[in-house]
């Protein structure tokens, strides 16, 4: 009888457990495309979800994770391209996925709806070896390498913010860019810096998402 009740009581908490992985979404943006992977699925002990494409320029529609730790694997093989563990606590999550010289993502998890980066905000990632310093507006930047922040910037001049990123190299800085962002109050902004695979110099890219205040977040690319 009890072992009876123990197996009942393991398979009400397994049950449980899929119906609440159920209700996580995730969804992916990639730093940059790995050679030849083709579509990816999230993996937990035998689920596999349907498979899906990583987006460069936007984010992906939302997927159902199989619990909040998994592994995004290339469709139809086993080798991990990142392992992601979801937080505790939310149900909504964003995952940026950060090349690296293995040939593999390194995951970094934001809640979809986080305090900190909202409408008109900009969240910035280093994914080089390299300290990352500049401004935005009046706003200041700095990012130890494999470092992310989240800014909300400030002092807009005539609908628009003066921008400038250098990259630390010995003792001296190396400008990266100046130029000018318009102030966009429904959207907000992913953008990395990466060691560009062709010039091997630091670079940057962003990906604009649109949020709208009625529907919820939609990607969309950058303009």
């Amino acid at each position: 009888m009890y072992r009876n009740l123990l197996l009942s009581l393991l398979a009400a908490a397994s049950l449980h457990a899929q119906e609440a992985a159920r209700d996580l979404k995730v969804r992916f943006l990639a730093e940059r495309a790995l050679p030849e992977i083709g579509e990816v699925v999230l993996a937990a002990g035998t689920e596999r979800s349907p498979a899906f494409t990583l987006p460069l320029q936007n984010l992906s529609a939302p997927q159902g994770a199989p619990g909040r730790a998994f592994a995004v694997q290339a469709e139809g093989k086993d080798q991990a391209l990142a392992k992601v563990t979801l937080p505790d606590s939310g149900k909504e999550f964003i995952v940026l996925l950060l090349a690296t010289p293995e040939a593999a993502y390194k995951p970094v998890v934001i809640p979809d709806k986080d305090a900190a980066f909202q409408a008109g905000g900009l969240y910035f990632y280093n994914n080089t070896d390299k300290p990352v310093s500049g401004q935005v507006g009046s706003s200041k930047l700095s990012l130890e390498p494999g470092k992310g922040q989240s800014l909300k910037p400030q002092g807009a001049e005539n609908g628009a913010y003066a921008v400038a990123f250098s990259v630390r190299d010995g003792d001296s800085d190396r400008q990266i860019t100046s130029s000018r962002w318009p102030v966009e109050a429904n959207i907000r902004s992913y953008v990395f810096f990466f060691i560009n695979p062709q010039t091997k110099r630091i670079d940057f890219r962003a990906v604009d998402e649109f949020v709208d205040p009625a529907n919820g977040n939609k990607g969309k690319p950058k303009k």
